[in-house]
């Protein structure tokens, strides 16, 4: 199913991207919430529609935390907040939304680099406790937020987490992983690389 994007009125439009982004989702219940959430937008009812797309951006839905971001960084179904903004346009983009990134860059434009480490580091606790449990995706994305979201990047951090999810057989991981090496003497990958076992070890007991 595609959903047409939607332009807010000239007053309010912030950005040159359309409100609403195409929808590839399979899931009957997640398309119809998403479909109901746009006939929100399109009745200017924007509370209602942020409380339907927090629900389906919770899920995991790039979509629907793309379009989120959008509702916080135009202040529309909620004030203004450029924090919110930057948290959930940058979950999309780690969900693989298409042109989440260009928003976390305008976002990123307005922000300063306190809020900016703050939003980071937020992130970093959340998918940390993910990771914790085994999940080998939220590794890949601690490994991704410590590389790009960080103001001053922690590429010792990122490979150990890189590390593990590329033990996980992340595919992703691999190509991250050897950037991130680039970045790193032979002594600190000689260290992380003990780190990352000894924590993968410990998950995985």
């Amino acid at each position: 199913m595609i959903y047409k994007g939607l332009a807010f009125f000239c007053m309010w439009m912030l950005t040159t991207q359309p409100l609403l982004s195409e929808s590839h989702l399979t899931d009957v219940n997640v398309d119809e919430s998403f479909a109901a959430a746009v006939k929100l937008i399109e009745q200017k009812q924007y509370v209602d529609a942020v409380s339907v797309f927090k629900i389906l951006a919770e899920q995991e839905v790039p979509e629907a935390q793309y379009n989120l971001s959008l509702l916080f960084f135009n202040g529309l179904g909620t004030p203004k907040n450029f924090r919110q903004a930057l948290i959930w346009s940058w979950k999309a983009h780690l969900n693989k939304h298409e042109t989440a990134r260009t928003q976390v860059n305008n976002i990123l434009d307005m922000i300063t680099p306190d809020l900016q480490n703050a939003v980071a580091e937020d992130l970093i606790l959340e998918f940390t406790d993910i990771a914790k449990t085994g999940n080998s995706e939220a590794a890949l994305k601690l490994g991704i937020t410590y590389t790009e979201l960080l103001v001053e990047p922690d590429y010792p951090t990122a490979y150990v987490w890189l590390s593990i999810a590329q033990a996980y057989g992340v595919e992703e991981a691999s190509g991250l992983l050897m950037s991130t090496t680039d970045e790193l003497t032979v002594e600190e990958v000689i260290i992380k690389q003990d780190e990352a076992s000894t924590l993968f070890d410990e998950i995985n007991k």
